[in-house]
Parts: C-alpha cells; structure tokens; sequence
C-alpha cells in the first residue's frame, strides 16, 4: 500500500520524508517547552487581569477612583479572561477524555 501511494504522491511522500528525516528528537521537547511557556503567560497574564479588577473596584470602593467607566472595562475584561481559560480548560479535558477513551 505505501508503495501504491509513492507512485500516486510522489511529491507529497518525498515531503513527509523529508519531515520526518529533518525532525529531531529534540524537537517535541522543544514544542513542549513552547506549549509550557504559552500557558504560563496565559495564566499570569489571567492573573495580572483579575489582579488589575480586583483593585480598581477596591479603588471605586474607597472614593479613590473616579471614573466608574475605567472600573467597568477592567472588571469586563477580567470576567472574559477568565470565561476563555475555562473554556480552553473544558476542551482540553474533553479532548484528554477522548483520548484516554481511544483503544490501541
């Protein structure tokens, strides 16, 4: 059968190939070292967003802010902030489910 697709996709197996002959061992640490740090900045930059809220409405609080509009727009983007990470939670816990579900 490989060989039927070798005569069909010469091109496109002559590229997967390559792929594969190029693509060290290291490289999948690499992506996962990347993956890592993408998450770590999400969730501080999750954090930072909450923290920002948190304090502007201490400020509208106290009287020591005076513009109720400023207050609104952070607590806003620190309620979508944290909706987003619970969604890409969920999908990552539905998608690890449907994986560990899978039959080798």
């Amino acid at each position: 059968m490989i060989n039927g697709m070798n005569q069909l996709y010469p091109e496109a197996m002559r590229q997967i190939q390559q792929v594969t002959e190029a693509t060290p061992i290291h490289k999948e640490q690499e992506v996962n070292g990347e993956f890592t740090a993408l998450l770590n900045d999400s969730i501080a930059s999750l954090d930072s967003k909450q923290m920002e809220a948190s304090d502007a409405v201490r400020s509208l609080v106290d009287g020591t802010a005076d513009d109720l509009h400023t207050v609104m727009i952070k607590t806003t983007e620190a309620q979508i902030s944290l909706e987003i990470a619970v969604q890409v939670r969920n999908r990552a816990l539905e998608a690890f489910n449907e994986i560990k579900s899978m039959q080798f």
